[in-house]
C-alpha cells in the first residue's frame, strides 16, 4: 500500500515537471516571436478620438468665409479635429458669451474685444495658453509685448491678440478735389491737421442739396458708442472713469468740451447725419469716416470715387487714437483644450495672420511690416501714417470688469444727447447712472 502510494506521488510529480517545461518553453518561444508588425518596421499609432470644436466670432460674412477656408487646411493637418464658427451679433456677443458660460455650452474658442477681457480674467474663465510660448515653430516673440497685456494676469497668458487697429478717418478724395481743398493727409504731413481744420474741411463739404456730409463719427449706432466718441474724449483729456475705477470722471469741464463737439457737428453745424440716418461712405456722400481697418475691404469695392485714409485729427491734448482690439482665447471649461490649443496657434501663425491681415491690423511685427500688409492699403505712405505710425501713440478702449453694466447705462446716457438735451445734463446723467455701478 505504502509503496503504491509512493508510485502515485512520484507519477503526479512527473506530470507537474513536465507541465510547467512546456509552460516555460511556450512562453518563451511566444515572447521571441516577432508580430507581422514588428517584423515589418511597422508601430501601431493608437487612433486619436474624433472632435469638434465650436469657435465663436462677431465678423461678417467675410470674416467667415476666411477663417471657414482655414479650418479645411487645418482639418488636412488634424482630420480628427472639426471646427464648427458660431457667428453672434457683437451687440449681443458679450451678453450671450456669459449666458453660455454660466449654462457650460459656451464655445471652446472665443474672440474677445478689450472691454470683455476683464471681465472673462476676472471669473477665472480663460484658460492658461502659456505652453504656446515654448513651440519654437510658433514664434511667440513675434507679437509686440503691449499687445499682450490686457490677456495676461499673474505672469500667465490667456489669448493671442489677432487685430489691434488703431481708429482713422477714410476720406472722400474726389469730393476734397472738387473744392480745392488740402487732404487730411497732406494736412497731417505739413502738422497741421487738427479739430479746427477738420470742422472747416467738414463745412466747406457739406451740401445739403446733394445729402453730402462732411463727416459721420458714429459706427453702429451708440452699439459701439466708445469707438465712436472715446477718441474726442481723449482727445480733450477727458476720462470716462477715474484711474482707480472708483469714480465716473467724464462730468468734468474737459468732458463737457469734447461732447458738446460732438453735438454741435450734429444740431448747430449739420455737418454730421442724425440719429437714423444710413448715409453710408461708399455711397459717395460721406466726405470723412471714422473707421477702423476693418472697413478697408469694404473701401476697396469702392469704384466711383477716389479715397484715401489719414490719422485722425489732434485736438488740445493730441490725436486721442483708440486702438481696437480682437483676441481669441478658449473657454476653461473646454472638453478639448489640446485641441483648442492647436486650432488657436494655427489661426494666428505667422502665415495665417498674414492671411487676416487683409481685414485686419496684425499684432506679430513680421506681419505688419511686411510689403504685403503695406501694399493692401491705397497706398504704403497712407498705411505707414494712418497705421503704422499711430499704433505706438494709441489709446486702448476703455475696458472694466462690470462693463456690460456701464456700456449699457452710457448708451441710454448718450440716448438723452439725441434729443438735443444739453450736455451738461447729459453728463449728469451718465454720472447718476454709473457711479453706483463702480461701488
Amino acid at each position: 500500500m505504502k509503496k503504491n502510494m509512493i508510485r502515485l506521488f512520484s507519477f503526479f510529480i512527473a506530470i507537474v515537471l513536465i507541465a510547467g517545461c512546456s509552460s516555460t518553453k511556450t512562453t518563451t518561444q511566444e515572447s521571441v516571436k516577432p508580430t507581422a508588425e514588428a517584423a515589418s518596421g511597422a508601430t501601431k499609432t493608437p487612433e486619436k478620438k474624433n472632435v469638434t470644436l465650436k469657435f465663436s466670432i462677431w465678423g461678417n460674412d467675410s470674416h467667415k468665409k476666411m477663417y471657414d477656408d482655414m479650418i479645411v487646411k487645418f482639418h488636412e493637418k488634424n482630420p480628427n479635429i472639426n471646427v464648427e464658427i458660431m457667428t453672434i451679433p457683437f451687440a449681443d456677443y458679450q451678453q450671450k458669451l456669459t449666458i453660455m458660460q454660466a449654462s457650460r455650452t459656451a464655445p471652446d474658442l472665443v474672440w474677445l474685444a478689450e472691454r470683455m477681457i476683464p471681465q472673462f480674467l476676472t471669473m477665472n474663465g480663460l484658460l492658461d495658453i502659456s505652453s504656446v510660448k515654448k513651440d519654437a515653430e510658433y514664434k511667440f516673440d513675434d507679437f509686440f509685448p503691449s499687445s499682450l497685456e490686457l490677456l495676461t494676469k499673474d505672469g500667465k497668458n490667456y489669448g493671442i491678440p489677432f487685430s489691434t487697429p488703431p481708429s482713422m478717418i477714410y476720406y472722400n478724395k474726389t469730393l476734397f478735389k472738387e473744392k480745392g481743398l488740402a487732404t487730411p493727409s497732406e494736412l497731417y504731413t505739413q502738422g497741421k491737421w487738427n479739430y479746427e481744420e477738420y470742422l472747416k474741411a467738414a463745412k466747406a463739404l457739406t451740401d445739403s442739396s446733394k445729402g453730402i456730409y462732411g463727416t459721420n463719427l458714429v459706427r453702429s449706432g451708440w452699439v459701439n458708442w466708445p469707438d465712436t466718441i472715446q477718441t474726442i474724449f481723449n482727445s480733450y483729456g477727458a476720462e470716462l472713469v477715474s484711474k482707480d475705477g472708483k469714480k465716473f470722471a467724464l462730468n468734468s469741464k474737459e468732458g463737457e468740451q469734447s461732447l458738446q463737439f460732438f453735438s454741435d457737428l450734429i444740431f448747430k453745424d449739420k455737418v454730421h447725419p442724425k440719429p437714423g440716418d444710413q448715409t453710408t461712405f461708399d455711397s459717395g456722400k460721406i466726405a470723412m469716416q471714422k473707421e477702423l481697418f476693418s472697413y478697408m475691404g469694404k473701401a476697396k469695392a469702392v469704384k466711383d470715387f477716389e479715397w484715401d485714409i489719414a490719422p485722425l485729427p489732434a485736438g488740445p491734448r493730441g490725436a486721442g487714437t483708440t486702438l481696437g482690439y480682437g483676441s481669441v482665447a478658449i473657454m476653461k471649461d473646454t472638453q478639448f483644450p489640446e485641441e483648442s490649443i492647436a486650432f488657436l496657434k494655427f489661426i494666428t501663425n505667422p502665415e495665417n495672420m498674414n492671411i487676416t491681415s487683409q481685414y485686419f491690423v496684425p499684432s506679430r511685427k513680421s506681419v505688419l511690416e511686411s510689403d504685403g500688409f503695406l501694399k493692401q492699403g491705397p497706398s504704403a505712405e497712407s498705411m505707414k501714417i494712418a497705421v503704422i505710425d499711430q499704433m505706438a501713440k494709441a489709446q486702448t478702449l476703455p475696458a472694466f470688469e462690470n462693463w456690460q453694466n456701464i456700456d449699457s447705462n452710457m448708451r441710454t446716457a448718450l440716448d438723452y444727447l439725441y434729443t438735443q438735451a444739453p450736455v451738461t445734463a447729459v453728463l449728469k446723467k451718465a454720472e447718476d447712472l454709473i457711479t453706483p455701478l463702480l461701488k
